[in-house]
Formats: C-alpha cells, structure tokens, sequence
C-alpha cells in the first residue's frame, strides 16, 4: 500500500491539473461554433422589412419591400438621400422640382407627369402611403439622385452608399468566421472565405470590425487578414444635376422698394423717384395673397410701369402674404391649387404688363410650412425661367430659428436672394437698440453667403430708425423716416455723437421722466454698411423704403454702385 498510494496522489494530481487546463485554456481559447440569431442581430421585423446598412455601418433606417421593388419612407429620403422631394400631404401628390419643369406623381400610381403634361409608366408604384407613412420607391429616387443600393436576404438588409471617397479596406487571407464581437467565445455571423475584400470600419488590437460586399457586419482577428490600406470607392454618377440658369442684371443690383399701400399710391412713383440715384430697379408692392385659396389682390398699374422704364429701371413687383385684411397667409402654401393659383396670376399679370421680376416676400412662416414655402418657390421659378422673369426673394437675417426659410435651395433655384439686414431691434423689443448695427449686417452677409453664391445676394438696408422712450410703462418705439428723424433730434435739443461699436450716430436725452434714445440711419452708417457689401463683393443692395431717405444718402450709394 506504501507504494501505490504516491501512484495515487500523483494520478489524481494529473487528473485536476488536466480539468483545470482543460477549463483554463482549452475552453477558454478555443473557437465557439454556436451562430447568431441573424433576425435578431439585424432587428428584422418582418418579411417585408430591410434593416439598412449605411455607409458600411449599421443605422436606424429601415426599408420596406413592396412588390418587387424597395422603397424608404419619405422622410429618411430626404434625410439621408435628397431633402429636395417634396409631399404634399393634402393632395397625396409627391413632387420634384427641376429647373425647367416639376415631377409629380400620385400616392399608389405607377406613372409620373411633369410640368407639360408628358406622362411616364415606371410599371411599379412611385410612392405608398401605410398608415400615416409615405414609401418611396428607391429606383425613382435615383432618376434624381446619385447613390447605390443592394439588398441581401438571409437575414432582410438593405446596403446604401451616396457619399463616396477612400476608406479602409482589408483581405482575408485565411476562411474565417464573421462574429458578433471581437472575441473567440463570441457568436458567429457567417464564415468569409478567403479572398474576401472587407471594408475596416474600426480597428483595434487583435480584432477589426469590418463589413463584407454581402452587408454583414462583425469582427474578424487581424491575424487573419492583411493590413488595411486606403481604397477609393467608386462613386455613382448616373445622375447629372442639370444647370439652374438664371436671368441677372448687368453689375451691381440697386433695388428700392415703393411700398404703395394701395393702389392709389401708384400716383406716388415720380415724387418719390425724382430725387434717387443709380437706382436701376423699383419693388412696388403690387400682389397680395388674401386667402388660403391663393386669391391674389393685385395693385399694378400699366402706367407705372411705363413710367419707370422710361427712366431705364426694371421693375420687380413684390408679392407678400401679409399686408391684405386678414393679416399674415400661410395655410394656401400647403395646397397645389392654391400655389398655383398664386403663381399663375403674379407671373400672367407680369407678362401682361410688362414687369420684368417677381420679389417675393413672403414673412411670418411658421416651421410647419416651411417646406411647402421652399417648394412654392421652386415652383414659381420654373414658371419665371420659362417667361424670361427674374425672381428675388426676401429673407430675415438668417438665424437657427428661420433655417425653414432654405436658403440653400433659394441660392439655388432663385436668381436672386435678398436679406432684409434691419429690424435687428423692431416694434416688439422689450429692450432699445439698433435696427443695423454693423455687426448685425456683417452677420447677416456673412451667414448667408453659406449658402448663397455672392452673385447672387444682395444686402437691404434701412432708411428708417426707431426712437425708443424708456419710461415707467416700459420700452416703446416708433419707426421714423431719416428726414423725420433729424426734426426730432432738433426739436428736442438731442446731441449726437458717433457710436463706435455700431458704427452709426447715436442720440440720447432725457426728459418728462422718459429717455429717448435712437440710433440713426443717415448717409453715415449708411456708407458703412456698403462697405461691408463692396468687402464681401455680393451683387448689391436693396433700400426699405421709398420716401423714407434723405437726399445725401444716394450719393454714397451711388459710389458704391460705380465701384
């Protein structure tokens, strides 16, 4: 027994160190076999439901199959794909604009028209509607738009690249397994055979996540392909984007508005023109929009119009949606009809007449209307291009709050883009100020040079201020014209002095337990905001309003016209 039992310990000794090598290393290091659930993995939820893989990576997006054809819901188009595509829920009418003509197609119709009534069968439905979600189909959207898609099944997934460049890319130089994380106990996607080109997404130490050409997407050791390298992608060009001609005056833009309140102040035109220089185009605020219908008042006279192409200035007649009795319009934007109604008896009248342009300026749009204000002005393009009008459109100082106002699609589809550079401080501050401070000018360029090309923008300034009273009841203000403005400086005994930081005269007095305070619009801050303008080389300048100004104002504005 003496000579067995050290046999025996040795024995058993042999067996624990075997269980726990076999526990330590050989289940720890070896390779699990077990295979994901790839529905749950790719979060399929249906037959008919394709998860995309976008830019080599997962998203939340989601295709659908209709039929045989693929298809995204509207808004992930225009997020991902092409913000251009435009619904108009209350007519079920999907719409895309192009230079020269607009594409429409009806929810559940195969066929699509444009602008001159030509009709194409693309033999599946453009566009579904499910519920309270439209479905675009992807081979429509691509008519218009560069990007590639392919769908895989086993599991639904759906592969969409429409940014193309270098990215990183390795081969697999040994059949491996595709996990689901970087780790040998980590569940297998799929095997990739050697020879396989993969997309590194990201790299680490001893595993890489990667994308395969067949959408899949895990980790594979490093140790089992070659160093990455960067690779160009091929880009999709199948669509080319059309050119957006437009119609510019030669050099700089002078435009003044003539705000004529009704049609009797057409009569005002020759006293309120006499005195101007180097103006080369006059606004008359001619079309107004009354309704939701799209009814137009219109306050153009032939006369008028004679009158100021006789003295060599075309004329831009302004269309607004603010000025009628029933105050601020924005609900006829939503309605095709309505639109088109619109457009039809401003641009009809111009021809008719003979005006030369369109200004639109269109104000108090709401975010909720802010798409089918853009698409308006797409629309009314078209019909200014096809009828040799030039069309402007009116802006705000561009801020986060007005980004629905899309001034990248105006830079685009209008021939000109007009930021209104005042009412920085307006009727409702609660606090005194400037109504164009330099800063506020230069921000107002600058911001919208973003999006806008400098040929195509030009700057308003004001030839009004406000005199702000301070009392106990608070900060009231009333808009005065620059005339106006220097009688009651004298009258009340006002000494002036050159605010810096505005760069603009400032007054200030106190009297019958108020404070007046203004900060004047003259020929002096007038000359720099023009400055501003020449530095930045944009297409002109734009003044509100006719009657308002002082004579002297129009030689430095005229200088900046000659230079």
């Amino acid at each position: 027994m003496k000579k067995v039992l050290p046999t025996l310990v040795i024995l058993v000794l042999i067996g624990v160190l075997g269980v726990v090598f076999y526990k330590t290393y050989f289940v720890k290091y070896t390779y699990s076999e077990d295979k994901v659930d790839l529905k749950l993995y790719y979060e399929v939820s249906g037959e008919d439901d394709y998860p995309v893989i976008y830019q080599d990576d997962w998203s939340d997006y989601h295709a659908k199959k209709i039929g045989e054809q693929y298809y995204l819901d509207f808004e992930t188009v225009r997020t991902l794909l092409n913000n251009r595509f435009y619904y108009g829920a209350d007519d079920g009418i999907l719409c895309y604009c192009l230079p020269e003509t607009r594409i429409t197609a009806k929810e559940g119709e195969s066929a699509w028209t444009d602008s001159a009534g030509r009709r194409t069968d693309e033999q599946y439905q453009i566009c579904a509607k499910e519920g309270d979600t439209l479905y675009v189909a992807l081979d429509f959207v691509k008519k218009y738009t560069n990007f590639s898609y392919e769908a895989f099944t086993e599991p639904n997934r759906i592969s969409i690249y429409n940014v193309f460049g270098e990215r990183q890319e390795a081969e697999i130089t040994k059949t491996t397994k595709l996990r689901t994380s970087g780790g040998v106990k980590s569940k297998v996607v799929a095997e990739v055979p050697e020879g396989t080109k993969v997309a590194v997404i990201e790299r680490m130490d001893n595993w890489s996540k990667v994308v395969t050409p067949d959408a899949l997407i895990g980790y594979i050791e490093n140790r089992k392909m070659t160093e990455p390298a960067a690779a160009e992608m091929t880009p999709v060009t199948d669509y080319q984007e059309p050119e957006y001609k437009r119609t510019a005056l030669d050099g700089k833009v002078n435009m003044a508005w003539h705000n004529i309140a009704g049609a009797a102040g057409n009569d005002t035109f020759a006293g309120r023109i006499a005195n101007t220089e180097s103006v080369n185009v006059v606004a008359p605020t001619w079309f107004v929009v009354l309704n939701d219908t799209g009814s137009v008042e219109v306050r153009a006279t032939q006369a008028y119009v004679d009158a100021a192409h006789e003295r060599g200035m075309k004329v831009w007649a302004v269309l607004d949606n603010f000025t009628g009795p029933e105050g601020v319009q924005q609900k006829f934007l939503a309605s095709d009809e309505a639109r088109s109604a619109v457009i039809s008896k401003v641009t009809d009248t111009a021809q008719e007449m003979g005006i030369d342009g369109i200004n639109v300026d269109i104000e108090g749009i709401s975010e909720k209307y802010g798409e089918d204000f853009i698409e308006f002005v797409r629309e009314l393009s078209i019909v200014c291009r096809g009828a040799g009008l030039v069309l402007s459109v009116d802006n705000y100082v561009p801020y986060n709050f007005n980004n629905h106002y899309r001034l990248d699609e105006q830079g685009l589809f209008a021939d000109y883009v007009v930021i209104m550079g005042y009412d920085e401080h307006y009727a409702g501050s609660q606090e005194p100020g400037s109504v164009a401070s330099i800063g506020y000018v230069t921000y107002g360029i600058e911001e919208a040079l973003k999006n806008v090309p400098a040929e195509k923008l030009i700057n308003g300034i004001p030839f009004y201020s406000r005199i702000w009273k301070t009392a106990a009841d608070g900060v009231t203000s009333m808009a005065y014209g620059m005339n106006e403005l220097q009688t009651f400086i004298a009258n009340h005994n006002m000494t002036v002095e050159w605010n810096a930081a505005a760069e603009q005269n400032y007054a200030e007095v106190s009297e019958d337990d108020a404070t007046y305070q203004i900060w004047i619009e003259d020929a002096e801050s007038i000359e720099k905001k023009l400055e501003v303008m020449q530095a930045h080389n944009i297409a002109g300048v734009a003044e509100w309003c006719l009657g308002m100004e002082s004579a002297d104002v129009w030689d430095v504005i005229a200088d900046y016209m000659e230079k």
